[in-house]
């Protein structure tokens, strides 16, 4: 009779980061003369139960992080350890339907597809574009690109389309363009499979009627779950408002100044997301600090889920969090004169943004800064 062969580790468990409040999923793959038998260790001590070629963890929380894990297969004729797996603790992640979070969760797995613009014109045409199947960026927004020549005021917002990862139902994005007369009307004809990602109002001098423009986030596999808030705050009121929203479980998406001098915000709920509050921080900025200030934000664990106009030289940042969640989130941003950040592989764009800082630095070119999550 021809000898057993003791066990071989054919496919090592692999280390992974895992988000707060998740469970991790270990396996290993071996061969050799069955039966085969397994027991993982966490930190050199059995993990009672764990006895199969994959371990699945309880809920991770940040005292489990830097965790070692090995598993040790034996048959009749020996043994062999694995490999040593660490488990480290980073972020919650958004649910992956949650449109509130601008599709970071879905960041590292989404290819860019092009870039073109939402255009309004008064007297004219106001534009609008659906793109189906396809993940879509924010709008930009600021100190617009709006000019008014021969009776004609047009103003340009840049946007980028993203191809949806494979797996992944596709979503529909949105862009509209249209005179601010219409905003509330519109705004109520969005639907609750929808969430308003961008706004952008326009009232600078010239433009008789004003425009807007916003993006929106369809989610064509449901029918409802998503419930808009508005609000029109001050600076005063901004901080207290957006907080108390978030502790209600209620994301602020989007926000522009209004011709009232206050400022719109859009919010939602969701009803896939029942019972979590949030942490939420505000703010107000010049151009040239946008994205120092948002990097700072996501040092502190925040997701920006807003970005828009205070006023016409400063601008609004809102950071979201699951309560009580510190662990620092990547961001990368670009485009400020002398330097700055670059986006990278592996985010999304939460913020576009177009200025000059004329009120505070009248000889500041005028900046395009994008903010990557």
């Amino acid at each position: 009779m021809a000898p057993g062969a003791a066990p071989i580790i054919t496919a090592q468990p692999a280390s992974a980061t895992i988000p707060l409040d998740s469970a991790a999923m270990l396996t290993v793959a071996a061969t050799g003369t069955g039966p085969l038998s397994y027991q993982w260790t966490e930190n050199g001590n059995a993990v009672p139960g764990a006895t199969s070629a994959s371990l699945t963890t309880a809920a991770l929380q940040l005292a489990d992080s830097a965790d070692k894990f090995t598993v040790t297969v034996t048959n009749a004729y020996g043994s062999v350890t694995s490999n040593v797996a660490t488990v480290t603790i980073g972020p919650r992640a958004p649910a992956q339907r949650d449109m509130r979070f601008k599709h970071v969760e879905l960041a590292p797995a989404l290819e860019g597809i092009e870039a073109t613009n939402i255009i309004a014109e008064i007297p004219g045409n106001m534009s609008e574009d659906t793109f189906t199947g396809a993940i879509g960026s924010t709008l930009m927004v600021g100190n617009q690109d709006c000019g008014t020549s021969a009776n004609l005021t047009s103003c340009a917002w840049l946007l980028q389309e993203f191809a949806a990862p494979v797996g992944i139902q596709g979503y529909n994005s949105s862009y509209q363009a249209d005179s601010l007369p219409n905003l509330d009307s519109d705004l109520a004809a969005v639907g609750a499979n929808s969430v308003l990602t961008s706004l952008d109002e326009q009232n600078g001098p010239g433009f008789a009627y004003g425009v807007f423009a916003y993006s929106v986030e369809t989610d064509p596999t449901v029918s409802d779950g998503f419930t808009m808030q508005r609000a029109t705050v001050t600076d005063a009121t901004l901080a207290t408002t957006v907080s108390a929203m978030a502790a209600k479980g209620v994301v602020v998406t989007a926000a522009s100044v209004n011709s009232a001098a206050g400022i719109d915000l859009v919010a939602y709920g969701w009803s896939g997301d029942q019972g979590t509050t949030y942490d939420a921080q505000t703010v107000l900025t010049t151009y040239v600090n946008l994205g120092p200030q948002a990097l700072t934000l996501a040092q502190q664990g925040y997701i920006i889920t807003a970005v828009g106009t205070a006023d016409a030289n400063q601008m609004l940042l809102v950071g979201t969090k699951v309560h009580g969640d510190t662990l620092p989130r990547n961001l990368a941003y670009a485009g400020f004169q002398g330097g700055g950040g670059t986006s990278s592989n592996g985010q999304i764009v939460v913020g576009y943004v177009f200025g000059n800082d004329a009120g505070n630095n009248p000889n500041l070119p005028a900046v395009e800064i994008l903010l990557a999550q």
